[in-house]
């Protein structure tokens, strides 16, 4: 044990040609020194000295020295020559592939490695055995598939190729082996880019799956196909060539084809169809839309009676919130829902009735809302478009309040002075010609009073248009304050006002215009700093004194009125 220790240390299993010479030299050296010594130390033991022991001694330390060096060089050339026989053995093997017959060398060592040897090419010969196997169960398997198989390197080159090329391509084997390209040889020109692009990444070891190509006979004839292609890999897991699978589709194509072809057709008669429903769709859409934007409310009740379209302004217009809950409703339901809005629903309920049941066509009934608004309503039978059998009724609301308070509106303001807020002129002749009408029916009086402001000129061109406007709105408040209820004041223009009274007396007429003289000349007005009053020159004319004729009813007045500011007859003014 401890020996085979000190022979590791001394002659370790990686030592190197150059360090065991020099370890040989050593151990020689070592020797020879280690004989001399001895052989020395004997001698002097002996008793011998002198020069003569000491060369003795140092001779049978080169002798021994020798001798050790060439024992364990001719041990080196004995193994060398036994690693030589071993190494032609194998080289012999390794061509002809046999088991190289490797006799014992007496050595342990050798023979372990000899029977490693052995074992590793016994089992090289075993897996060598089932490739060969593998390889005789698969090849027929690959010869036989109908498709396209190649094998291909890494430059392009065509390795392999399976014997249905032939039947597909019309190209021989063998004129598939000797192309340069033999994607150039039946892969069709204008699918050629796709096919090295995805080639190109195969290299990179990407697999190519599901890539449809054209592959072109020799003839010229094309037909589909689809590729599959992934790297080959070496035993260190390098890419070392391509292999390719085409499986021929064109009989899919074909009827993918028709199918499109079929598919087109019902698309086309789809589109067609869709065209048409698009066209009454949108017809539809715009009759919507118009009736939408309407300011009038449109209702269609069908043949039996039941809601069938209601735009939003007509839900507004009898506050039925969202339409969509009135479509399908009853027109008895809904008369009922909104009854609570007309002021006498049961007339308008007998109104409908009437009109359904006579077919009435155009009739305008407005309807009387107790929030005061007014709606008009206006109906008419839709007839069917074969000319059949009505399809139902249209109703037709329109919200008519603000129309006539605009009427109202603009009739008041035909009649009344916008400065004053009196009656004008229009107005006072209306007024005059109906109350003279009335007052011959009847046989009763009606009196005129006409009269001017004095001093109001002078006011004007003084103090400007706005002080005469002051001065006309003051006026006309005062003397609206003191007239009576049959008795109608009129500003007929400038600073003239009239007032009509109806069945006056003489005295009642001169009472009248001490009254309004009297609350005029009460009135003081103060224009920048300068205090101005204001009188009144009146004068009046009475029926049937003076005729039942508006015109000379007005000269009378007039006449009067000159006839005053002659005399003085006026208020008095500051």
């Amino acid at each position: 044990m401890l020996s085979e220790r000190l022979r590791r240390r001394l002659f370790p299993e990686e030592l190197g040609f150059s360090r065991w010479m020099l370890m040989v030299r050593l151990y020689a050296l070592v020797a020879g020194l280690t004989a001399g010594s001895i052989d020395l130390v004997l001698d002097v033991l002996h008793g011998h000295m002198g020069w003569e022991p000491v060369l003795v001694s140092a001779g049978i330390a080169v002798v021994v020295f020798l001798f050790v060096v060439g024992g364990l060089l001719a041990s080196r050339e004995v193994a060398t020559n036994n690693a030589r026989r071993m190494i032609s053995s194998l080289e012999k093997s390794v061509i002809d592939g046999s088991i190289p017959n490797l006799p014992s060398l007496g050595w342990k060592l050798f023979d372990r490695g000899r029977d490693a040897t052995i074992r590793l090419l016994t089992l090289r010969d075993e897996k060598i055995a089932a490739l060969q196997h593998e390889l005789d169960f698969y090849a027929p398997l690959a010869e036989d598939m109908p498709g396209l198989e190649l094998v291909l390197d890494l430059t392009g080159r065509l390795l392999w190729i399976n014997p249905a090329a032939t039947t597909l391509t019309g190209f021989s084997r063998e004129e598939s082996r000797l192309a340069v390209d033999p994607v150039e040889l039946w892969i069709y020109a204008k699918d050629r880019p796709t096919l090295r692009e995805g080639m190109a990444r195969v290299r990179q070891g990407e697999a190519l799956e599901g890539l449809e190509l054209r592959v072109q006979r020799k003839d010229g004839r094309t037909f589909w196909v689809i590729c599959r292609c992934y790297p080959l890999r070496d035993a260190s897991g390098k890419v070392s060539g391509l292999r390719f699978s085409a499986q021929d589709i064109q009989a899919r194509k074909d009827t993918d084809l028709k199918l499109l072809e079929t598919v087109a057709a019902l698309r086309r008669a789809q589109a067609l169809k869709e065209h048409y429903l698009d066209r009454s769709n949108d017809e539809r859409m715009r009759l919507s839309a118009l009736l939408e934007i309407l300011s009038v409310g449109i209702l269609f009740v069908d043949r039996d009676r039941r809601v069938v379209y209601i735009n939003q302004r007509c839900a507004d217009i009898w506050q039925l919130g969202e339409r969509a809950a009135v479509v399908g409703m009853r027109d008895s339901a809904l008369l009922a829902a909104t009854a609570a809005l007309r002021i006498d629903a049961d007339a308008y309920h007998q109104h409908v009735e009437h009109v359904i049941a006579n077919r009435s066509q155009g009739a305008q009934y407005d309807i009387h809302c107790c929030d005061g608004r007014v709606v008009r309503e206006v109906s008419s039978i839709v007839p069917a478009s074969d000319g059949g059998r009505a399809i139902g009724r249209v109703w037709i609301y329109e919200d008519i309040t603000a129309s006539l308070q605009a009427q109202e509106r603009l009739a008041e303001m035909a009649e009344r002075d916008p400065l004053t807020n009196l009656y004008n002129r229009r107005r006072f002749h209306e007024d005059l010609g109906r109350q003279l009408a009335e007052s011959v029916r009847r046989n009763e009086h009606l009196g005129l009073l006409l009269f001017d402001l004095d001093g109001f000129k002078e006011i004007n061109e003084a103090f400007g248009h706005h002080s005469g406007d002051e001065v006309l709105r003051r006026v006309a408040s005062e003397i609206s304050g003191v007239i009576r209820r049959n008795e109608l004041l009129f500003r007929l223009g400038g600073e003239e006002f009239a007032i009509l009274v109806t069945q006056p007396s003489v005295e009642n007429l001169a009472h009248l215009t001490r009254r309004v003289s009297a609350q005029v000349a009460a009135l003081e007005f103060c224009f920048e700093e300068v205090k101005a009053r204001v009188a009144i020159c009146a004068g009046s004319a009475m029926t049937p004194v003076n005729g039942y004729d508006a015109e000379a009813l007005i000269l009378a007045a007039e006449h009067a009125m000159r006839q005053a500011r002659g005399k003085g007859l006026q208020s008095p003014r500051a």
